[in-house]
């Protein structure tokens, strides 16, 4: 007994430490492979300070179904790290206690996406009597992952009632849940009353209703779904004559239903009086085109003009209410199959539009208005069918963009363009940002909760957005910080029938939402330079100049003292191959990041040609791809950018670095801007330095600065001053001393033998001097570096050790193994141990 629980704390001593998720989940296998007598250690490791440990224990607690850990484990649900909670619903799932489900519930509304994808499976392993409502409202989650299990579960266990969301599924851009989709609707149709029909098309909007006849249509589903095809019809069953109503075309702001939701315009009296006073002159022809950065609050300008002019029509001021009609040009061409189509479509709308007096179009999407309708065989679009219209005042549009997406797109008309008034839309300052967050916390209701925040949250709130949203302007990225923190701040313990924001919340709420260092953002945490050296150091051999350069940088970060306009750090990473550039860049994405994966590689020598840009940031003939760079960061905008063998890209790639060098932006070809100003950049280059990997016996301190030297001459002979003056730094990486070969070996080595097979069978494997010396002359060579050492210890090392293991079979457990070497090469020796075997830990949690 005393021996296992000695065990458990080693193999929880190691979990801690562990830095690879391979072998977190292998050493938590082992910890439930030792069986209950570990329960009451494990229920101590559910308060332990490292998050990892924290994890293992709630996971391992509930695959053992142990109950009296329930109420640590509903403590957990509030952990600040998303990973515990995630998994602390997963043992509470399986443990099935039903004191659970009222913490469980409140999780559906965490602010982690894969949190709330796990309380929807706890709830299903639970059998929660108000299932369907939870999937129901699931389905409308912003996160792919919990609307696909919401439709999974609903697919068994949903009634009638549910098939307006399970509809919506069938308009999901991904097959699998169009399939599951229809699958739940084969099971429910014969279950559907009347009323049932009556409610899907109560709780379908017209635009809907609409998007699901086209996919019947286009599977060819029309008879095998006859009654629902008819109910969903948007032609009227008696004429079979189009509906005239505005709302066939869009959605309708002045509808009661959607009044409620339109957002205010804080601090935009000026323009949003501006707007009402031109739309009122019935003189005033022309269209209105607001023009600002994102974040500037078009959207809301717009929301705040529609509800004044409501609000007039309602006082009895007008002659006619106001109509609003928000669409987009994807909208318009919905069901339009033929050509021709979608001009007989927008006529229609036309039609419609003139019958009333007091009727304005809000496109949302105004640049496509060019391209789109054309075709192979005609040049016609939309812009051509609304010229007339405008340049005669019977069609009046309020339209929304960026001043660069108008480059690329109405600029390329200037005729259409004149037809519109630009409004420009400015970003707020500091001061006028915090009075918009003040009126918009004033009111402000949260799961029933009123919202408040303590002194000097709010100025806290504007001065970080300002400096780590950096996607969008103010008031905007501001405004999704504040959204951001009552988030979090309702997963946190609370007494009181109000949320209070706390300044010293911030950072914690910003490092979830971002994946930076909590230690980098906080100033009540000290950043230890000493100890972040030394975790480099561990990691990277022998290479000083890029371990200092980081850690220079990240006490840049920290202070908060790097240029705002550009991205964290751009560096030039040359030397050799295979001396650890790729692998450094991995190291700052864990330590910046906290995840190896943030770092987004791109090899640049599969960038030539005159199609290379179009790969990077997309092509003006083709609008529906994106370039892969931009997209990349786009998706994920807190990242470190690895761009190898820099200097083989086409030239026109330099251009497109000196814009993200200076602006820290990139517009790609759709006039879209992606933000650089959250990535850290590295371009690696071996220019001046492939000729050898391995430094020669004696490299002096001489020798290394001539080596220095001659990159420096080689990259100013390559590459331009402009692009080289905008550099952070150039980091020369040294060839591979003798000493720096040992410890890579012995680093790879003790990497090899922590692989799941060997923990798994409790296998120990050392190998000694002569070994280690035989790999260093057959793992390197002077024009790869160490890339060789990973295939030569998996083929002289691993191979026989394998072949030995297999050949044991049963007896492969409890082994010590030694490496050497003689002259035929190396050798590997077995040797039994009498320590018994354990419990095989069995296979890990799904998703854990």
């Amino acid at each position: 007994m005393q021996n296992v629980e000695e065990e458990a704390r080693q193999i929880l001593e190691e979990l801690g430490q562990s830095q690879d998720e391979e072998r977190y989940r292998i050493l938590r296998d082992q910890l439930y492979g030792l069986g209950p007598s570990v329960i009451e250690i494990l229920r101590g490791e559910l308060h332990s300070p490292n998050y990892r440990r924290r994890m293992a224990a709630a996971t391992n607690l509930g695959r053992m179904g142990d109950t009296e850990s329930v109420p640590v484990i509903i403590q957990l649900l509030n952990d600040p790290l998303a990973h515990v909670r995630e998994m602390a619903l997963f043992a509470l799932g399986i443990i099935g206690e039903p004191s659970a489900v009222d913490a469980i519930v409140h999780s559906l509304s965490d602010y982690d996406a894969n949190v709330r994808f796990r309380a929807v499976v706890a709830l299903g392993d639970l059998g929660y009597p108000q299932l369907e409502d939870v999937l129901i409202n699931a389905m409308s989650d912003e996160s792919y992952g919990v609307r696909e299990q919401a439709l999974s579960q609903l697919r068994q266990v949903g009634t009638p009632r549910a098939m307006p969301v399970i509809l919506r599924g069938l308009l999901e851009r991904e097959y699998e849940m169009q399939q599951m989709a229809e699958e739940a609707v084969d099971r429910l149709i014969p279950r559907m009353s009347r009323e049932n029909y009556k409610q899907v098309q109560e709780a379908l909007t017209m635009r809907e209703r609409r998007l699901i006849l086209n996919y019947l249509e286009s599977r060819n589903l029309q008879e095998v779904y006859g009654a629902l095809w008819q109910r969903l019809q948007v032609v009227s069953a008696k004429s079979a004559a189009p509906q005239k109503g505005l709302d066939k075309y869009g959605r309708l702001l002045n509808a009661p239903h959607e009044r409620d939701q339109l957002n205010h315009a804080w601090g935009r009296d000026d323009v949003v009086e501006l707007l009402v006073q031109h739309f009122m002159e019935p003189s005033a022809e022309r269209s209105i085109l607001l023009v600002g950065d994102t974040g500037t609050g078009k959207s809301a300008i717009v929301h705040e003009m529609a509800r004044r002019l409501i609000e007039l029509g309602e006082k009895g001021d007008e002659e006619e209410a106001w109509q609003i009609l928000e669409t987009n040009t994807s909208e318009l061409m919905s069901g339009t199959r033929y050509l021709g189509d979608w001009e007989t479509k927008l006529k229609e709308m036309a039609e419609v539009v003139m019958k009333h007096k007091r009727v304005i179009l809000y496109m949302t999407n105004p640049n496509d208005l060019l391209g789109a309708g054309a075709h192979s065989k005609s040049d016609e679009n939309f812009a051509d069918f609304f010229k007339p219209y405008l340049q005669r005042g019977e069609i009046r549009i309020i339209a929304e963009c960026t001043e660069e997406s108008m480059k690329n797109g109405l600029s390329r008309e200037p005729g259409f363009l004149r037809l519109f008034k630009q409004v420009k839309v400015h970003p707020m300052n500091d001061a006028e940002t915090l009075e918009v967050l003040e009126n918009r916390i004033e009111g402000l209701v949260h799961e029933k909760k009123t919202v408040e925040a303590e002194p000097h949250c709010l100025e806290h709130i504007v001065d970080f957005a300002r400096s780590f949203y950096t996607r969008s302007v103010a008031p905007g990225r501001a405004c999704d910080l504040m959204d951001a923190l009552v988030d979090f701040t309702a997963r946190q313990p609370h007494t009181e029938d109000k949320l209070v924001l706390k300044r010293a919340d911030i950072p914690t709420c910003l490092s979830e939402v971002t994946g930076i260092s909590l230690d980098l953002l906080d100033d009540t945490i000290p950043l230890d330079l000493e100890h972040t050296e030394q975790w480099f150091s561990q990691r990277l051999i022998d290479q000083n100049q890029a371990i200092d350069g980081i850690v220079n940088r990240l006490s840049l970060i920290k202070t908060g003292l790097t240029a705002p306009e550009k991205p964290l750090g751009i560096y030039f990473l040359v030397g050799p191959t295979g001396v650890g550039k790729t692998y450094f860049t991995k190291l700052v994405a864990e330590r910046l990041f906290g995840d190896p994966k943030r770092m987004v590689r791109f090899d640049l020598s599969e960038y030539q040609g005159r199609y290379a840009v179009e790969k990077l940031i997309g092509s003006p003939h083709d609008k529906d791809r994106e370039g892969l760079l931009t997209e990349a960061v786009r998706n994920q905008p807190y990242c470190v950018l690895l761009f190898d063998e820099f200097e083989k890209a086409d030239p026109e790639i330099f251009s497109l670095f000196l814009q993200i060098m200076d602006e820290g932006r990139l517009t790609d070809a759709r006039g879209e801007t992606t933000d650089f100003r959250q990535t850290l950049i590295f371009l690696t280059s071996n220019l001046g330095a492939s000729k050898s990997s391995v430094a020669p016996l004696g490299f002096s301190n001489e020798a290394e600065a001539a080596f220095e030297g001659k990159i420096q001459k080689k990259l100013e002979e390559f590459f331009a001053p402009e692009f080289l003056n905008r550099l952070d730094d150039v980091v020369v990486f040294e060839p591979l001393t003798p000493q720096a070969m040992d410890r890579l070996v012995q680093l790879e080595l003790n990497k090899a033998f922590e692989r799941r097979g060997f923990l798994r069978r409790r296998i120990h494997v050392t190998a000694d001097r002569s070994a280690r010396k035989w790999l260093e002359e057959n793992g390197f060579s002077s024009r790869y570096g160490a890339r060789e050492l990973h295939r030569v210890i998996e083929k002289a090392v691993l191979t026989p050790i394998s072949r030995l293991l297999v050949e044991e079979a049963d007896a492969a457990r409890d082994l010590k193994v030694t490496v050497s070497a003689s002259d035929s090469g190396i050798e590997v020796k077995v040797n039994k141990t009498k320590k018994p075997v354990p419990k095989d830990p069995g296979q890990p949690p799904v998703g854990a």
